[in-house]
């Protein structure tokens, strides 16, 4: 077999600059190849997570893009403006797991999602996982691969466990933060209420400390808001507020959604809260439906339901409707609005919304179901602008996309969000959209800037009502055509040259900033051309991926808009979300009065063998512990069945060896 032949065979999401990396670079000094770095950099570190798989699967096994062991690169520009790059795995339990077995102990979410998998193969992998953790003592089945948010400490999340501190700027593990209240010592691992004596020994448990892969920090007192997603256990969401001291304000506030959904993000103002309960459900009846469903689900029967309420009474929910069934894996933002009197009068939100549900299935090349085909033909994923009436009519007066071009990735200047800011930043395209291409040609070049205060007043102005007619109907190669010709417009775009793709970009305001946009925009890009023909990325030292700072008052202006490019070690593949942590964040950061654990680097442990990692991991065990009664039983049973077959296996040797 050919090496091309053989790279067809691969995953989409291993292949190219999706493949994962197996290097790992601690505080390594990187050429600026281009301008300067900017003074609002200095002291400060760049961090973006991802899925980056150690042992990825062979060629035909489930994968989807939103697996893998969670990675952190990073780049930290000390003193003097030197950068430096650091990349490591988050060294979670499964990731020690992964190295024992060779394989990751967990089902692919495209498992999950396959309408071709057999029920008895979905409930197989899933025990199988649980039956790991019990064994392995684990506790937590997460990758924390998801985002990283700075709450006064770096944390890593994933929708599947707590959060996961990481010192800077060394990109350490520090542990799973269970965010405990100083002063009750009530934490996530805390049963909300009192165990039912059934529910001791169920599923349920195993998700009470999980969390939102999106918390949201209001930008003026410090809040920290987060959901956490039950599956076996109603009601299906738990909200919590937390004040800036650790505080908890607002304690696993049991929300329903009538039943239990994959939820990705919400969305909050200063004083609302904003649940997207949308038709992509994560149920279990889901397998022994008629006829079966998947265990992740797209129920076209659902209408797309949006919950909310105020910030310190969840108790007190508003559910607004919109018939369609839609997905929206990420918001933008989210605002209050009021009269003179400061009366809420409505609360305005903007999400990144897709009309079918084609990507959940793409992102794991799984075959899409027939329904999804048929609804989201030309499916493009659009910033969508909802209003929400808080006063007597109680339903969404206007919901329209501000632009015809696909837009993902969302962000906007951490200081602005949760009011009515200006401009919101994101990825999109020349060409293609976030659909089921999102394998092959649906790659991020062009970052856009909308000006989406202007936007929306089109848009209201067009009168009440939901329509699917964008503002603004151009296309990118028509808006890029209108900026080079003297017609400046809403929206902006930032185009890369060919074959350079970026990922999502991270907006660091200027110091002394006289607008709103008035910033820069960090992201990671990679010259494809470094490639090998079979679509294989290249191992030369020069073929690493870039850092580029981009003035955000001039993306228009492409490659001069540039303010410094950076040359990394090694390729950064399309990742997820990050973040920028100033130098006097860093400084201020919690302290850790434990020693750190230690942390090898991932070839160090590659370098192992599987017996060396096993006999290493037995032996750093503590020889004196306490078992409970069900440990105890169930190892009196295994340990002498597990000698017997030892002895049958060396018997059988013996006989083998004898005979030839």
């Amino acid at each position: 077999m050919t090496a091309s032949s053989d790279q067809s065979h691969t995953h989409p999401f291993l292949r190219g600059n999706f493949a994962p990396v197996f290097q790992e670079y601690i505080s390594h000094s990187c050429q600026i190849v281009h301008g300067h770095i900017p003074e609002e950099l200095i002291g400060g570190q760049y961090i973006r997570n991802g899925g980056n798989p150690i042992y990825p699967p062979e060629k035909g096994r489930h994968y989807h893009w939103f697996d893998g062991d969670g990675m952190l690169h990073g780049v930290f520009f000390d003193s003097h403006g030197q950068p430096l790059y650091t990349n490591r795995h988050l060294s979670t339990p499964l990731l020690t797991m992964t190295l024992l077995l060779l394989r990751s102990p967990l089902p692919s979410i495209a498992l999950l999602i396959s309408p071709l998998s057999s029920i008895h193969r979905i409930i197989v992998a899933i025990v199988q996982a649980f039956l790991i953790a019990l064994r392995a003592r684990m506790g937590v089945l997460s990758v924390a691969n998801t985002s990283v948010i700075w709450d006064q400490r770096l944390l890593a999340t994933c929708e599947s466990g707590p959060p996961l501190e990481v010192r800077l700027p060394s990109l350490r593990t520090v542990g799973w933060d269970r965010l405990k209240d100083p002063h009750t010592g009530e934490s996530l691992a805390d049963r909300r209420g009192q165990w039912e004596w059934w529910k001791r020994f169920g599923l349920s448990r195993v998700q009470e400390d999980w969390m939102t892969a999106h918390p949201r920090i209001d930008p003026v007192d410090g809040t920290l808001l987060l959901y956490s997603t039950q599956m076996f256990d109603a009601p299906h969401v738990r909200y919590s507020v937390i004040d800036k001291t650790g505080r908890h304000v607002i304690w696993k506030a049991g929300i329903d959604v009538g039943r239990a959904k994959m939820m990705h993000d919400f969305a909050a103002t200063r004083t609302h809260t904003i649940l997207l309960n949308l038709p992509l459900t994560l149920a279990p009846h889901n397998l022994f439906s008629r006829p079966p469903v998947p265990l992740i689900h797209f129920d076209r029967s659902l209408p797309s339901e949006f919950v909310i309420f105020p910030r310190m009474r969840p108790q007190q929910p508003v559910r607004f409707r919109d018939p369609e069934p839609s997905l929206m894996f990420h918001t933008a933002n989210a605002w209050d609005e009021c009269d003179v009197h400061g009366t809420l009068q409505a609360v305005n939100m903007l999400g990144c919304r897709f009309r079918s549900a084609k990507l959940v299935y793409a992102a794991g090349a799984v075959e899409i179901p027939r329904v999804e085909k048929a609804y989201g033909t030309d499916d493009v994923c659009r910033l969508q602008y909802y209003r929400f009436d808080m006063t007597g009519s109680r339903q969404i007066t206007h919901e329209f996309p501000l632009s015809a071009i696909p837009f993902e990735f969302p962000t906007l200047p951490p200081h602005v969000g949760m009011s009515a800011a200006r401009h919101i930043y994101g990825c999109t395209m020349r060409s293609g959209s976030f659909d089921e291409r999102l394998g092959g040609a649906a790659k991020v070049d062009c970052i856009a800037k909308l000006d989406v205060i202007d936007l929306i007043r089109r848009g209201c102005a067009r009168g009440e009502g939901k329509t699917t007619d964008p503002v603004d109907a151009r296309s990118s190669a028509q808006i890029l055509q209108d900026w080079e010709q003297g017609r400046p417009g809403a929206i902006e775009l930032f185009a890369l040259p060919p074959g350079w793709y970026a990922q999502e970009p991270r907006f660091v305001p200027r110091s002394r900033a006289k607008t709103e946009d008035d910033g820069y925009l960090l992201t990671y890009v990679y010259d494809e051309s470094y490639l090998l023909p079979d679509g294989t990325p290249s191992t030369a030292p020069n073929a690493g991926s870039e850092l580029w700072v981009i003035d955000a008052r001039r993306l228009s202006e492409g490659m001069s808009a540039i303010v410094s490019r950076i040359k990394l070690p090694q390729r950064v593949p399309y990742g997820l979300h990050g973040t920028f942590v100033s130098a006097s964040a860093i400084r201020q950061q919690k302290k850790s009065w434990e020693p750190l654990p230690r942390q090898d680097l991932l070839q160090d442990k590659l370098a192992h063998s599987r017996l060396q990692y096993f006999v290493s991991i037995l032996f750093d065990r503590p020889m004196h512990r306490h078992r409970s009664k069900t440990e105890k039983v169930v190892l009196g049973i295994m340990w002498p069945i597990g000698v017997v077959m030892l002895a049958l296996a060396l018997r059988e040797i013996a006989r083998y060896v004898v005979s030839n």
